[in-house]
């Protein structure tokens, strides 16, 4: 049921200057091109859900001193294994196969763009030349018995396949891949000169964000690891003239307009999870409109240098599997 919430229920909040500070856009009216890889069952994609060992951040306690080349997607109650993994966008699987631990696969979107799905049990649904649709099944998460981690989805956005220094012929750095392997290593050492990002690998939260064109009557869904309230700004934090204007009570399942998504850079250079920008425009009551955060760091794993390498959602947008 959508949140109808009153003027009162927001804290701090001048409505007229509200108003007059942000502007009313219609959402786009094409369908969405990608969402999240993850779901639970009757939740919308995503919810439930924490990455741990997000994008370029220190792979902490499983792989310390490397940085993470994806995200680690964990549910936030009980064991991952068994839960649905879906394509986060349309294309065609390209690679099926391999001993991660667990199958990989590996999706097309473009000439310049793949999504990699890694530590999938065995039966999967989609083989090499498989057209796949945003949110189809592409295999379930492995339950791990190796003892190294628990059962968690590898997913990684890139702009390759295989590339000689990371995963191809001439492999810069010692890592248990092998020659063309398709798969990659999943991380990068913490003091090597070169970004992930340098080497091809992409943000996946900011991929999926930046790419995710929203449906006319787009909306968003507050989630469950989200906190008791969020700051709301004219604009995103951080941006010229942006303001904070109070705080919004949150409760898991309330909705909300879904207007525009401002995300980072694809190819953002950070190496910890405060660096992750998932920006939500929704609507509110009485025809106000506000900025809140979607996306926050959280120190549920924590680096080396004391940063966090984890994160958490406040809100989803409201998008099933297919």
């Amino acid at each position: 049921m959508q949140n109808r919430l009153t003027r009162r229920a927001v804290v701090g909040i001048a409505g007229a200057a509200l108003a007059d500070r942000v502007r009313s856009s219609p959402a786009q009216s094409r369908a969405p091109l990608f969402s999240y890889p993850v779901g639970l069952p009757d939740r919308v994609l995503g919810d439930g859900f924490i990455v741990r060992h997000g994008y370029a951040t220190e792979n902490t306690w499983y792989n310390p001193n490397w940085l993470h080349a994806g995200e680690d997607w964990y549910v936030l109650d009980g064991d991952t294994a068994g839960i649905g993994v879906f394509a986060a966008a349309a294309g065609e699987v390209v690679y099926s196969g391999s001993e991660y631990p667990g199958r990989v696969v590996i999706v097309r979107h473009a000439a310049d763009l793949y999504s990699m799905y890694g530590h999938l049990d065995d039966g999967l649904p989609v083989a090499s030349g498989d057209r796949v649709e945003r949110g189809d099944p592409i295999g379930t998460v492995l339950p791990r018995t190796d003892g190294r981690a628990p059962s968690h989805l590898h997913f990684e956005m890139r702009t390759f396949l295989t590339t000689a220094e990371v995963n191809g012929s001439a492999p810069r750095y010692g890592v248990a891949c092998g020659y063309d392997c398709p798969p990659g290593p999943g991380y990068w050492p913490i003091d090597a000169p070169e970004h992930p990002s340098a080497m091809g690998w992409r943000n996946p939260t900011h991929v999926i964000g930046g790419r995710a064109e929203l449906p006319s009557g787009a909306e968003t869904v507050v989630a469950e690891s989200a906190g008791e309230a969020a700051d709301i700004w004219t604009a995103p934090q951080g941006d010229d003239g942006a303001e904070r204007l109070g705080r919004l009570p949150l409760a898991t399942g309330d909705r909300y307009p879904l207007l525009t998504i401002d995300a980072g850079a694809e190819a953002t250079e950070g190496t910890s999870a405060e660096s992750v920008r998932l920006w939500y425009r929704i609507a509110m009551a009485d025809g106000e409109f506000a900025w809140v955060r979607a996306a926050v760091s959280s120190d549920w794993d924590i680096g080396s240098d004391g940063r966090p390498s984890s994160v958490m959602f406040n809100f989803m947008p409201a998008l099933a599997p297919i």
